[in-house]
C-alpha cells in the first residue's frame, strides 16, 4: 500500500514549505556569526554554545538549566559539531527534523474525521488540514523561534501523544508525554486530561506507571549520580525572579512594590494555576481531550511568572486542529509577542535601560490580554458543550 507521503502532494509540499521556512528562520539568527547586531538575531541556540562546550558533563559534572533530554541534547550537538559553526548547523538540523516529524503529525491528526458523520478523509477535512499554512508553517512564531530555543523537541513529543490518543493508544501517548516533560516539563499539563480518557481503574493505574516508568528511566542515572545537577532546572526556576517581559514584573512595577519577593511571586502564581487548572479538570472532565489541554496551556502562559517569546510555539498545534481560535486572535498575540520580543532585547544586550521596559510593557500587556481572551472564549465553548450534555 503506498505511504501517505507518496499519495499526498498536499503533506509534501507542507514538508518542503516547513523545511524551507526553518531554513529561513536559522538563517537569520546566524547572522550573528557574520556582526548583525545580538539585539536583533539573537538565539539561545547559538547563546548557549560556551555552556555546552565546557569541560564537564551535563548534570553529572556541570549544570544545566533545562530538563535532561535537552540538556542531552545542546550537548551532543557541541560534541558532534566541534565548533561553534559545527553546534549550530547540527542544532538546526535536528530542530528541522522535529519540525518536520510534528508537521506530518498535525497532517495524519487533522486528516482524522472529527466524527463519525465524516467519513472522507482529507477532502471533508480540507479546511483543517489546510490550517497548517496558516498557523503552523507560515506562523510569525515558526520564522522567528523554531530555531531560537529547543521547544519545538517537546512540542513535537506533545503532537505525537495527541496524534496517539486520537488513535485510542494511550499507553504510547503517555510515554510520549513523558519525553516531553523530560525536554521542556510543559507537557506533563496534558497528562491528567489523558488519564480522563482512561475508561477503567486499571487503565488509569496502567497509565501512572507507563508515564512514571519512562521518565525514571531517562531522570534516575542523573539523580544517582549527582542529585543537585540533575535538580539544577527546578531549584533555578523556583529561586529567579520574573523576567522584564513578563506580566508579574509588569504589575510589581506599576500597581504594587517592585520589591515583592520571589517567593511570594511563586505562591500567588502557582496557586492561581493550580485552583484554576484542577477546577477546570474537575468540571470539564468529560470534554474533549485537545480542548482540555488547550485550556491548561493557556492558563499556565497566564499565571506563570516566566514568560519566554518562544512559548507561542506551545500554542501553535491547538491553533491548527481547534477551528473556534479567530484569525485576529491568532495575529494579535503573533504580533504583539514579536513586538515584546524585539522591544526587550536591547534590555539584555543594550544596557538595562528602563526605556526598553517601557516599550515592551504595552506589548506584554496586549499579549497577556490575548491570552486572557483565548482561554475565556475556550472556557465559554466548554461550558456550552456541558450545557448541550
Amino acid at each position: 500500500m503506498p505511504s501517505l507521503l507518496s499519495r499526498s502532494p498536499q503533506l509534501r509540499m507542507f514538508l518542503v514549505a516547513i523545511v524551507a521556512v526553518g531554513i529561513v528562520g536559522a538563517a537569520f539568527h546566524a547572522l550573528g556569526f557574520f556582526g548583525a547586531p545580538i539585539n536583533l538575531v539573537y538565539s539561545d541556540v547559538l547563546g548557549f554554545y560556551e555552556r555546552a562546550s565546557a569541560p564537564g558533563f551535563a548534570y553529572v559534572s556541570k549544570p544545566i538549566e533545562y530538563p535532561v533530554l535537552t540538556g542531552l541534547f545542546i550537548e551532543d550537538a557541541a560534541r558532534l559539531g566541534g565548533s561553534r559553526a559545527g553546534y549550530y548547523v547540527v542544532s538546526m538540523l535536528a530542530l528541522l527534523g522535529f519540525a518536520i516529524g510534528t508537521t506530518y503529525l498535525l497532517y495524519k491528526v487533522a486528516l482524522r474525521p472529527a466524527s463519525p458523520e465524516l467519513q472522507r478523509g482529507e477532502q471533508a477535512q480540507g479546511i483543517t488540514v489546510s490550517r497548517l499554512w496558516r498557523y503552523w508553517i507560515f506562523a510569525p512564531s515558526m520564522f522567528l523561534f523554531a530555531t531560537y530555543n529547543w521547544d519545538l523537541m517537546a512540542v513535537f513529543f506533545s503532537v505525537a501523544a495527541f496524534y496517539l490518543a486520537s488513535r485510542d493508544r494511550r499507553g504510547l501517548a503517555a510515554i510520549f508525554l513523558a519525553l516531553g516533560f523530560c525536554a521542556k516539563f510543559y507537557p506533563v499539563l496534558y497528562f491528567i486530561p489523558l488519564l480522563l480518557l482512561a475508561t477503567t481503574w486499571r487503565e488509569w493505574v496502567k497509565l501512572c506507571a507507563i508515564f512514571g516508568a519512562t521518565a525514571l528511566v531517562v531522570n534516575l542515572p542523573f539523580m544517582l549520580l549527582n542529585f543537585d545537577g540533575w535538580s539544577y532546572f527546578f531549584t533555578l526556576n523556583s529561586a529567579r525572579n520574573s523576567n522584564p517581559d513578563s506580566i508579574w514584573t509588569i504589575l510589581r512595577f506599576f500597581f504594587s512594590d517592585a520589591a515583592v519577593g520571589v517567593p511570594a511571586i511563586n505562591a500567588i502564581s502557582l496557586g492561581l494555576f493550580a485552583a484554576g487548572y484542577f477546577g477546570m479538570l474537575w468540571r470539564f472532565r468529560r470534554s474533549p481531550f485537545l480542548y482540555l489541554c488547550f485550556v491548561a496551556t493557556l492558563l499556565f502562559l497566564i499565571t506563570n511568572k516566566i514568560f519566554s517569546p518562544q512559548y507561542i510555539l506551545w500554542l501553535l498545534p491547538f491553533f491548527v486542529l481547534l477551528p473556534s481560535v479567530k484569525n485576529w486572535q491568532f495575529y494579535g498575540l503573533e504580533l504583539s509577542n514579536i513586538a515584546v520580543f524585539f522591544s526587550i532585547l536591547p534590555w539584555f544586550f543594550l544596557g538595562k535601560d528602563m526605556f526598553y521596559f517601557y516599550l515592551a510593557s504595552p506589548f506584554v500587556i496586549l499579549r497577556h490580554v490575548v491570552l486572557t481572551m483565548l482561554f475565556v472564549g475556550v472556557m465559554k465553548k466548554l461550558n456550552n458543550g456541558l450545557r448541550a450534555g
